[in-house]
């Protein structure tokens, strides 16, 4: 197994893999020759997907520190490696207090704010859960 940074060369077939991973960056592209309902649609699934891509690099990030120091790990580099699933949870409590604020002013309907605490601190949970709870 060689060390990492031992070579320039990719290994076989990881391009195609990697490259993969661009096409529905690609795909966003074409969203400026589409109807305006269905570019709305792009543009969301483009978010999520760019914030999946995030958070699968992050975890990347944290199993290679993991690796590398696995009984002492860098807590620095952990906290940077969920930066971006800590980010998207940050995100989240703005949006629901945006609500929040749009319902209290009829904005919005009134039952939003609720559905979407309940569902912000539903996902908020889970989401911690997954960061500190161990695999069975």
């Amino acid at each position: 197994m060689r060390s990492s940074g031992s070579s320039t060369d990719v290994p076989t077939g990881l391009w195609g893999i990697a490259g993969s991973g661009l096409i529905p960056f690609v795909v966003r592209l074409g969203r400026l020759f589409t109807t305006p309902e269905l570019s709305q649609r792009v543009v969301h699934a483009f978010i999520a997907y760019a914030a999946l891509t995030l958070s699968f690099l992050g975890g990347a990030r944290w199993g290679a520190e993991l690796t590398r120091v696995p009984n002492a790990p860098s807590l620095g580099r952990l906290m940077a490696a969920a930066l971006p699933m800590l980010r998207l949870m940050a995100c989240g409590l703005a949006q629901l207090l945006w609500d929040v604020a749009a319902s209290r002013r009829g904005q919005l309907p009134a039952w939003n704010a609720h559905v979407h605490a309940v569902m912000t601190i539903g996902g908020t949970a889970c989401s911690i859960a997954l960061l500190v709870l161990k695999p069975v």
